[in-house]
């Protein structure tokens, strides 16, 4: 044991004093960190308005009263920005300001957002007035 050691310890002692033979080369590439937007463009808000409109009208039948209580309510929440974070620091994210979203496909938000409102209150107009009395929906 006490051999292997000794021959151990040698090896070692000659790599480090024996220079090197051989060129070593090291690349190092530097790569910019993808740029990640916070806010969506005018054109996608309107596109966002829209969309907003469109599912309200034919996947809920909900009708002009109703679509205009959206309307005001996600004029509140994000200006229909998408990419909305909440002010508040709340994991609260996108268009209708759902809590722990994590899609940025407005179509997806505003399905989510339907369903929840349809669910806990019946109609937009009743999720835009409970939002006027406590300040969130």
């Amino acid at each position: 044991m006490r051999k292997r050691a000794i021959v151990l310890s040698t090896l070692i002692v000659v790599a480090l004093i024996t220079p090197m033979t051989h060129n070593v080369g090291v690349r190092v590439e530097v790569v910019p960190k993808e740029h990640t937007r916070t806010k969506a463009t005018m054109e996608e808000k309107r596109a966002n308005k829209i969309l907003a409109m469109r599912y309200a009208k034919a996947g809920w039948d909900w009708d002009l009263r109703q679509r205009q209580c959206i309307y005001k309510l996600f004029t509140k929440e994000s200006r229909f920005d998408h990419l909305a974070k909440n002010q508040q620091g709340s994991s609260a994210f996108g268009i209708a300001q759902m809590l722990k979203e994590t899609s940025k496909d407005p179509a997806i938000q505003l399905l989510k957002a339907y369903k929840y409102i349809a669910h806990r209150y019946g109609t937009p107009c009743k999720a835009w007035n409970h939002s006027q009395r406590r300040g969130w929906y």
